[in-house]
């Protein structure tokens, strides 16, 4: 029987399975979170958020905020060969993206992001989507890049477990994303026939629109070119997550931390290796516990660790939100309309 029981309420809509989803991601947000403040002395780690000086805002969010600068001129590049666009209109649409991703649930903002350029060009969804799976694989792989000279630098025996753990974990996810994109290049009926075979041994989705999603995916791919503009993206790919690493430095220097530049690179991969983890919009919960794992693999205490991921997370939540926001506004477009069509998306689980 066709799963597709809906459930209205305040005007959104959900599938059964949707809805599932996101109360999963809600669970393991509260989980999370409550793991983060069972490990921290609560008052120790408010009056260490006391201690904040808000001027460090300024150069935390000129480093985060730039690293928007550079994904526009990737992502710009990624589109060419399905869509020309300027550089502005790629940098204010992935500002769109990143606000849905805090306000909606079921990480919508990536479904978002497509149909805004969709809205303001003449891209088609599938191959804007396709150019977003393969700036994903790439900053997942340069994440995991991150770990590994962590891990090359030198840190405790304890500590390094958890990060060697969590480097080849994602290591593997990555690589095997990567193998796909080649495999949808090189052999698209073979992925295809391989997604219809998983599909029928573990039905997470509704079979037919599994594979008309892999279909509209890897029609999206067989656009793109492999030629010497992925130097420069992988290129612009490292600088995109060295900006955002000065970020967490200067976070680190804020709360008088000593703690040297791997510190900030770890608990930059840390926390968003984690937005992998289903979660609640916005990533709550799941960003204080990479930053706490983070920090005790050098020995850093909780409670700081606690206090600097708020700040951390907060600064970026509220910049992008506003943000895209005022894009959305200047676009003309409406978010509750964005919201409707991304969650009937074909490609919304």
């Amino acid at each position: 029987m066709k799963e597709s029981t809906e459930k209205e309420s305040g005007g959104w809509t959900f599938s059964g399975r949707q809805l599932l989803t996101i109360i999963g991601g809600v669970a393991v947000s509260v989980s999370v979170l409550g793991w983060a403040l069972y490990q921290v002395d609560l008052r120790e780690a408010v009056r260490t958020l006391g201690r904040f000086g808000p001027w460090w805002a300024v150069p935390m969010l000129l480093c985060y905020l730039s690293s928007f600068l550079v994904r526009g001129v990737r992502w710009r590049l990624l589109l060419e060969p399905v869509e020309k666009v300027s550089w502005s209109t790629s940098t204010g649409v992935i500002f769109s993206g990143y606000m849905a991703n805090n306000l909606l649930p079921l990480r919508l903002g990536e479904i978002v992001r497509a149909l805004v350029l969709g809205q303001v060009t003449s891209a088609r969804v599938e191959g804007t989507l396709s150019t977003i799976v393969l700036e994903r694989v790439f900053d997942g792989l340069i994440l995991v890049g991150m770990i590994a000279l962590v891990l090359a630098s030198g840190i405790g025996p304890e500590a390094g477990g958890v990060v060697r753990y969590t480097g080849v974990v994602s290591a593997f996810v990555f690589a095997g994303a990567l193998l796909f994109v080649i495999g949808a290049r090189l052999f698209p009926q073979s992925i295809l026939s391989g997604v219809r075979s998983a599909l029928n041994w573990v039905p997470i989705v509704e079979e037919e629109k599994g594979l008309d999603a892999t279909r509209s995916l890897l029609r999206g791919l067989k656009s793109l070119a492999f030629d010497r503009r992925l130097l420069a993206v992988v290129g612009l790919s490292a600088v995109v997550w060295i900006l955002e690493g000065g970020m967490f430095w200067v976070g680190l220097r804020a709360f008088s931390l000593e703690a040297g530049v791997e510190a900030a690179f770890l608990t930059l991969a840390f926390v968003n290796l984690s937005i992998l983890i289903p979660s609640a919009p916005g990533y709550v919960g799941v960003f204080q516990g990479a930053a706490i794992l983070a920090f005790e693999a050098f020995g850093l205490p909780e409670e700081v660790a606690l206090s600097y991921s708020v700040v951390l997370h907060v600064l970026q939540y509220v910049s992008v939100t506003v943000i895209g926001l005022i894009v959305l506004a200047v676009y003309g477009v409406s978010l509750a309309a964005l919201r409707r069509e991304s969650i009937a998306s074909e490609y919304t689980e």
